[in-house]
């Protein structure tokens, strides 16, 4: 009854995986026919478990019926998967070819279902299934295994005229599959019941389907070339290592087993456990120098990121493009790299070419905004050509990959917008681009988005021409940054801020975003650094937290997403220290999020002096996910109540005798103009502390100021 149980258990998972798959693959030729073959083989796999079952318990006319009926699903499946092997990969399939299978398969089902010719009987006796079999028995089950055999070997002969190397991988495994799989049905159907009599191998035949089904699935499913050299690899050392832990393991059990024997277990055991994590450190040892001594080129993710990462943005447009180009070209080994960056007619512009070509891209384009809109940045030639979403737009995909000679396209975009491209060649080697191609360009894709954000929006000829002319504008650079924010106006408050760089280009920033008329959120903070690279990384985090809050409402992960931007994506080391805030005029209240900020007072009339109230924050940019310790705190106010946030440059700024401007002067200050406006509080702060310095600032400095009415 057990191995009943498994059929069962199988009829179910053959079926969801092939409905599932049809979901996946809708529309798609080869997806429907799998679909089908699962079904029959579902149909099978239930059928032969009552079978089993109803020979076991007597029901000798049940049992006879289900195994007929299995036999008539197995003869369906047969033909599914014959069509199947001329089809694939194409959408294509001639109807007489259908309407023939059908026929014949409804012939056979008749002799099979209706006569005794295929099976007279299926009985338990004496402890074994005995099986009656007709003329047309040994005929359908050998002719049925033939047939897979030769569906096999026409994809293999069909794949020799493939030109397309994912049409070569797609067939190898659906060809594979179909002879494993087929394989171990017959053995279990025919070979071990008829020539070793163990009858109940008979029930193990839906193994073989499964192992078809899921063959089948995953071959029409592929939609990227994987390394095989590679897979075969990392198989090998993980073989290795699992050999090294069993021979430790083994060592370690036999002598904590003569240790107890001799009494002497404690010490023993001991040394038993050391020589067990051993093994285990020497396998992994050995698997890590087996994988690189063998990996070679191929692994370059490591290397490419930590190159981008270091890519010098204050050495001008110039010379980031050829350095871009450079890093890219040497670890992919590609044989081409285009960059193109949009323009302000919104189509996006070769500004970097290794071949020399000038061609531009639409970003209207109907292949871009699919792209766009199924939120996909990197692509690959074999997804483009396998991969039935993109059929409405293979050939313009196609096209546009063909102008540039490319293999592989990276979308740079800012939310829905694309801001830029990569378009890059095929490998030097020959060969084509894998899955881990793929995941690389996915792991490295923040690194590249902020190139062409700062190619687009800071690099402009412009803006080079005001850096190289020794930053003579750059106060009305950051004053042109820091002003594009919603500007709020609101009888509930009185709101003034400022923003001083000390080096022209600086990291502090505020933003205000507006979510309705009554409420915003605010940012405001210091991204670490100096001069251009940090106000570089200023513009890209404002713009990429507005672009995360039209993505998501939840103000929680709006600040777990920022960090893990600012971690993976912005130059190594980089970290934000500040507050995010969301602001209920009416309601009077603050939910806030205190990332790092040294200086968060409230001035109120239930209290003496103004008290601090930013809590305990964690820097954001410093761990990949800070959401175990993002802690939403809430205040409310009352009329007249002020609030006071400031960065890290205005409670450290030093005196020439080296003394600090501290939290007790802002305090005193505030507490001493209690009665004036924000505006008047952010400007007295800012006198103040020029007075103290009475030189130049060494730290930028952000105050803000919001007075309730």
């Amino acid at each position: 009854m057990i191995l009943s149980f498994v059929d069962y258990a199988l009829a179910i998972a053959i079926l969801v995986f092939g409905f599932r798959l049809s979901y996946l693959l809708a529309d798609n030729i080869s997806a429907r026919l799998v679909r089908l073959y699962c079904t029959a083989a579902s149909v099978v796999s239930l059928c032969i478990g009552l079978a089993y079952a109803s020979a076991l318990s007597r029901s000798a006319f049940f049992a006879v019926t289900f195994a007929r009926i299995a036999a008539s699903a197995t003869t369906a499946s047969f033909l599914i998967v014959a069509l199947l092997a001329i089809s694939f990969p194409y959408e294509k399939q001639p109807r007489i070819l259908r309407i023939a299978a059908a026929a014949f398969w409804a012939v056979a089902s008749y002799f099979i279902l209706f006569t005794d010719r295929y099976l007279v009987s299926f009985t338990y006796q004496a402890g074994f299934l005995f099986r009656d079999a007709g003329p047309l028995y040994d005929p359908v089950v050998i002719g049925g295994f033939l047939l897979g055999l030769l569906s096999a070997g026409t994809l293999l002969v069909r794949r020799l005229f493939f030109r397309s190397r994912i049409f070569r991988l797609q067939t190898s495994i659906v060809a594979a599959g179909l002879i494993f799989g087929y394989l171990i049905a017959f053995s279990t159907a025919y070979v071990l019941p008829t020539y070793f009599e163990l009858s109940w191998a008979y029930a193990l035949m839906p193994v073989g389907a499964a192992v078809l089904a899921a063959n089948l699935g995953f071959g029409i499913m592929i939609t990227r070339l994987f390394d095989v050299r590679a897979t075969a690899l990392s198989a090998a050392g993980i073989a290795l290592y699992g050999v090294f832990l069993s021979l430790f393991a083994g060592t370690a059990f036999a002598l904590a087993s003569l240790a107890i024997g001799y009494g002497r277990a404690p010490l023993v055991a001991l040394a038993a456990a050391a020589i067990f994590v051993a093994g285990a450190l020497i396998g992994e040892t050995l698997r890590f120098r087996f994988r690189k001594q063998f990996a070679g080129r191929s692994a370059y993710g490591d290397k490419l990121e930590a190159e981008l990462s270091d890519v010098d943005f204050s050495q001008g447009r110039d010379k980031v493009i050829g350095r871009l180009l450079e890093v890219l070209q040497e670890n992919i080994g590609c044989s081409s790299v285009n960059l193109l960056i949009e323009n302000a007619g919104g189509s996006m512009v070769n500004v970097g070419s290794t071949s020399g070509t000038t061609d531009a891209l639409e970003r209207k384009a109907a292949g871009i905004d699919l792209l766009l809109n199924n939120d996909v940045s990197v692509i690959l030639k074999s997804e483009i050509v396998t991969n039935h979403d993109y059929a409405a737009v293979k050939e313009e995909l196609l096209d546009t990959l063909g102008r540039f000679d490319a293999d592989s396209l990276v979308l740079l975009r800012e939310g829905r917008t694309a801001i830029g491209a990569l378009l890059l060649g095929g490998k030097r080697t020959g060969g084509d681009f894998t899955g881990y191609d793929f995941d690389t360009l996915s792991r490295v894709y923040g690194k590249l988005f902020v190139v062409a954000y700062y190619l687009k929006n800071i690099a402009q000829e412009s803006l080079v021409v005001t850096v190289d002319r020794e930053l003579e504008y750059s106060d009305q650079i950051v004053q042109s940054i820091q002003e594009n924010m919603d500007r709020i106006s609101h009888p509930a408050v009185d709101i003034s801020y400022m923003t001083r760089s000390t080096r022209k280009l600086g990291g502090d920033f505020i933003d205000f975003i507006r979510l309705s008329q009554d409420r915003y959120v605010f940012v405001i903070g210091d991204v670490s650094g100096k001069g251009l690279n940090a106000s570089m990384s200023m513009v890209i985090l404002k713009s990429v937290i507005r672009t995360f809050l039209k993505e998501t409402k939840d103000f929680k992960k709006l600040v777990v997403k920022t960090n893990a931007f600012i971690k993976t994506n912005l130059p190594k080391g980089t970290f934000f220290a500040g507050v995010f805030g969301i602001v209920d005029f009416p309601g009077r209240t603050l939910h806030y999020v205190n990332c790092g900020i040294p200086a968060i007072f409230l001035s109120s009339s239930a209290y003496n002096n103004p008290v601090e109230i930013q809590g305990e924050g964690k820097v954001l940019g410093f761990v990949k996910d800070i959401a175990p310790m993002v802690v939403i705190r809430k205040s409310v106010f009352k009329s007249g109540d002020i609030l006071l946030a400031t960065t890290d440059g205005l409670t450290d700024a030093e005196s020439v005798r080296g003394q600090r401007y501290g939290k007790e002067r802002i305090q005193k200050l505030l507490q001493e103009n209690r009665g004036a406006s924000a505006e008047r509080i952010v400007r007295f702060l800012s006198e103040s502390v020029s007075e103290f310095v009475s030189q130049e600032l060494n730290d930028d400095i952000t105050i803000l100021a919001l007075k309730f009415n």
